[in-house]
């Protein structure tokens, strides 16, 4: 009778040693991904609006916003919605800052004047090279 021959101990450990480092590597990737998405759902602009009228034909929207994300986020914009229309007009800050950038965690706030009509605010805003909206309801 033969003898089977097999691996010897040498080869046959450098392919467990490859085997399980791939499998690490593997694993690893997986909980990153899942991690991340898990992470990045959580993320948000906070925005608390309060109105108060200029006069008969406008409204003064005052807007304190959080940066929820943990990435630096840059205003864009503004825009808003009136009742009588259903396209979105640009609305301007009274401060006349358009670009803002907002780093983890800060706060800002600013104000506009829209008319008294507008139903929501539209705020325009880039994070991580994607342009995101968060529109807010007014009273």
């Amino acid at each position: 009778m033969r003898a089977v021959k097999g691996l010897s101990p040498l080869v046959a450990t450098l392919v467990l040693i490859a085997f399980t480092v791939i499998g690490g590597l593997l694993v690893y990737e997986y909980f990153q991904r899942t991690s991340e998405s898990l992470m990045a759902s959580g993320e948000d602009l906070v925005v608390l609006a309060h109105t108060s009228y200029f006069d008969n034909s406008r409204l003064i929207v005052q807007l304190q916003m959080t940066n929820g994300y943990r990435v630096n986020i840059t205003i864009t914009g503004y825009s808003y919605i009136t009742s009588t229309s259903t396209a979105t007009l640009s609305a301007s800050s009274i401060f006349g800052s358009t670009r803002i950038s907002l780093t983890p965690g800060s706060k800002y706030s600013d104000t506009l004047l829209v008319p008294h009509n507008t139903k929501a605010v539209i705020i325009t805003f880039k994070v991580r090279d994607t342009i995101l909206y968060k529109t807010v309801p007014l009273g």
